[in-house]
This record gives C-alpha cells, structure tokens and sequence, in this order.
C-alpha cells in the first residue's frame, strides 16, 4: 500500500551509545542518587536507565539503525576502569551528576571513535567537548552540593546503543545493541561470567 510505505519512510527512533552499568555498579549510583536528592531534592533518575550517554543521535529514520550498528561493531574497543569519584550539580540546568576528576584516555578515544565515523555517515549531534557524567538528579533545588560519594569503580567491558521512547513518567530506554558483541560460550572453571 503506498499509504503504509510513506509513513513507514518517515518512522524515526531516538538513540544514543552509551556505557551501562552492571547491577553492583548501578546500585551504588543509585545510593550516591538518593543522598544527593535527600539534599537537593528534584527527579531521581530511575535506577534502571542510569547510564552515561557516549553520543546522542537524537532522532534518526529507523531504515538507518543498521548503519548505526554497523559502524559500532566497527569500533575499536578497549575495557577500562571508569572510577566515579566526584558528585557534581550544575546551576544552569539544576542537574547533579557523578563521574571522574578527568575522563580516562580509553574513555575519550571510544567517543571519538565513535563520533568520527557517525560525522562522516551524516548523522547529526552536538560537537561539543565531551564531558564523562552520569545524571542522576534533574530539576534540583539550590546548591551547593556537598555529598562525600564512595569511590566506585566501574569496570567498563563494553557499549550500548540504546533506544529512547517518551512516555508521561519521562524517557524509557531499551538496549538495542552491545558491542563487542560477546559469544554465548560455556563458563571456563573458575571464572564468573557476568551480564547486564
């Protein structure tokens, strides 16, 4: 039906990589969340789409998630240690966060890994200096801030591509892709294999 093919031509989704957490780290996110809020108080980010955003898309046709996946997978990767050691609020836009003192080199080469390849393809998304934080309060009250946070150290093994969906209690996310993509392989003995 050619009614059906337009619209279908013009569906778009909302997506952006992004590093997300394992249960353990998440969970102590959240808990530095909830002494931030006692003090600010605001919206606390929802303890399953904590996260730090690697590169926002936006909105993009759906035809064009292969590219985006396609180019992913093309990615060098490195694991690194992403330690949490600093809780943050921001005046201009009442958002606290939490993240390094200076954002690991392995850090920064994965978003200009990524960044380079989606410029290149057309894909549109702000060209400022990237800043590693993860929100986890928005519309807070005044500051200052002043929470003394556990350092956590995030072991970061891979990225996500994830898709943003609105609903009347905010943005819900849904992972759509993971890269390295890793093989379902039996556990070797005396290893733990873990999953988000």
């Amino acid at each position: 039906m050619p009614e059906a093919g337009r619209a279908q031509a013009h569906e778009t989704v909302r997506v952006f990589f992004a590093l997300w957490p394992d249960d353990t780290v998440r969970h102590g996110l959240m808990q530095v969340g909830l002494k931030m809020h006692r003090q600010l108080g605001g919206k606390l980010t929802r303890e399953a789409s904590v996260h730090l955003t690697l590169l926002f898309l936006g909105d993009i046709p759906v035809e064009r998630l292969e590219a985006l996946q396609t180019l992913a997978a093309s990615v060098p990767f490195e694991p690194f240690i992403l330690p949490i050691e600093q809780a943050v609020y921001w005046h201009h836009n009442r958002v606290a966060w939490v993240g390094p003192w200076q954002t690991p080199p392995a850090l920064a080469r994965l978003v200009s890994a990524l960044e380079e390849p989606a410029a290149a393809q057309g894909f549109r998304f702000d060209r400022r200096p990237f800043a590693a934080h993860i929100t986890l309060l928005r519309k807070a009250g005044s500051g200052p801030l002043d929470v003394k946070i556990p350092r956590i150290d995030w072991q970061v093994r891979d990225f996500v591509l994830v898709r943003s969906q609105l609903d009347r209690s905010g943005s819900r996310y849904t992972v759509i892709g993971r890269w390295p993509e890793v093989v379902d392989t039996p556990t070797r003995p005396g290893r733990m294999q873990t999953g988000v």
